[in-house]
């Protein structure tokens, strides 16, 4: 009973004194919001980057034709050096540190269905590609190692160019690329935007069929590589092994650069994982030191409220209330403060993640831990903050009362 008109009476103290009271909310809620607010960003940038991973293909390498060295004689030569060939990935795909390669011979083209036309990027490949770059073909089949070998006409679709060029299923129509005939045997599964660029607005062709019928050339753009074994350590090694090899198939220039560049995705999506959890620990921090002042402005709302209820306070202790009781019911008060605060914080760092993926189409990611974590360090704070007024309180007797009256 005693218990229940005290916690009454201090939900009366506190809702005399509304504006005051909202103030202390605010400053404990600014604290949990921010925390929230960027905890749910980056929770969310770090679900799309482990999603660029997966996309990007498990353990990937991509060996690349190194840039034209610009010289102020030859201004107008520019673009990839023509060396990487089919021979450089049968020489990398042998290698123990390889799981599978796969050749890529990229470039622009205009196609036509129909009425229909579009511009996409045309991939030439083999049947290893899906395997490293972890597309699944979600209708018809991917091209096989006889479709390589005859150099047929054939081409999978990405999801986009599908839904562009066709109102159903694809799959035994045809299509022209530059004027020549290729007939539709798949349609990739949706990718999205990845580190490589629309992965859906594209059409894979066999190897053979691209350098012959449609690039007219030899080299190729890429070579994609899966490692064999997991980890930033095999990732290096296969790395170090994929460039001894084809240095040693390619003569080296004259500046000792060499002709060819391997991309280590790996070390693209660490950098990224670091940038994140860097910007999370000072966001952390930030929200942490603004709950801790918000702490400040409960422990000044208690104060204030002590030396305004010094007779109430007297009062009680004449009539049978313990120093004890006293005190927690001012600790109550201070906890209760700073629950308010957390809710009133939580709510608003959720509402502006909303609005910031929606506006802003940022994955966002309710960090239900962090909420959680928000709340007792929130407690933590408001019990710590409401020690000193609450020991204060309890220490209040009866003439200090009738002194202040």
């Amino acid at each position: 009973m005693r218990l229940a008109r005290s916690l009454r009476v201090s939900r009366d103290a506190l809702l005399a004194h509304r504006l005051r009271t909202t103030l202390a909310l605010a400053s404990v809620g600014a604290g949990v919001g921010a925390v929230v607010l960027t905890r749910a960003i980056g929770d969310g940038a770090r679900r799309s980057i482990d999603d660029g991973i997966r996309g990007m293909g498990v353990n990937m390498l991509v060996v690349r034709p190194a840039e034209v060295k610009r010289l102020a004689s030859r201004r107008e030569i520019a673009g990839a050096v023509h060396t990487l060939g089919l021979g450089d990935r049968d020489a990398i795909a042998a290698l123990p540190v390889v799981l599978r390669a796969a050749p890529g011979a990229e470039t622009s083209v205009r196609i036509k269905a129909g009425s229909s036309a579009m511009v996409t990027r045309l991939l030439g490949t083999t049947p290893e590609f899906p395997v490293v770059r972890g597309y699944t073909v979600q209708s018809g089949r991917f091209f096989g190692a006889d479709d390589v070998r005859s150099a047929r006409r054939v081409v999978v679709l990405g999801a986009r160019v599908a839904r562009q060029l066709f109102d159903g299923d694809p799959v035994g129509e045809q299509i022209r690329v530059r004027g020549i005939p290729f007939d539709v045997i798949g349609v990739l599964a949706p990718k999205g935007v990845l580190a490589d660029g629309d992965e859906d607005n594209q059409v894979l062709v066999p190897i053979s069929a691209a350098l012959r019928r449609v690039l007219n050339a030899t080299w190729l753009s890429a070579v994609f590589v899966s490692v064999a074994g997991s980890g930033p350590r095999a990732m290096y090694d296969a790395e170090a092994a994929i460039g001894a090899v084809v240095r040693g198939r390619h003569r080296t220039a004259r500046d000792g650069r060499p002709d060819f560049e391997i991309q280590n995705t790996a070390r693209y999506f660490t950098m990224q994982t670091r940038t994140t959890d860097t910007l999370d620990t000072l966001s952390t921090g930030l929200g942490a030191v603004a709950t801790v002042l918000g702490g400040s402005g409960i422990m000044a709302l208690m104060l204030l409220s002590v030396r305004e209820r010094t007779s109430e306070i007297g009062l009680r202790m004449a009539v049978g209330a313990t120093p004890g009781e006293i005190f927690a019911q001012f600790l109550a008060e201070s906890a209760a403060l700073a629950a308010g605060g957390w809710v009133f914080g939580a709510l608003l760092g959720l509402a502006g993640a909303a609005i910031v993926g929606k506006i802003g189409k940022w994955p966002v990611v309710a960090p239900s831990t962090t909420i959680f974590a928000s709340l007792a360090m929130t407690l933590a704070i408001g019990v710590a903050f409401g020690a000193a007024p609450a020991r204060r309180a309890s220490m209040i007797t009866p003439i200090d009362s009738l002194r202040s009256a």
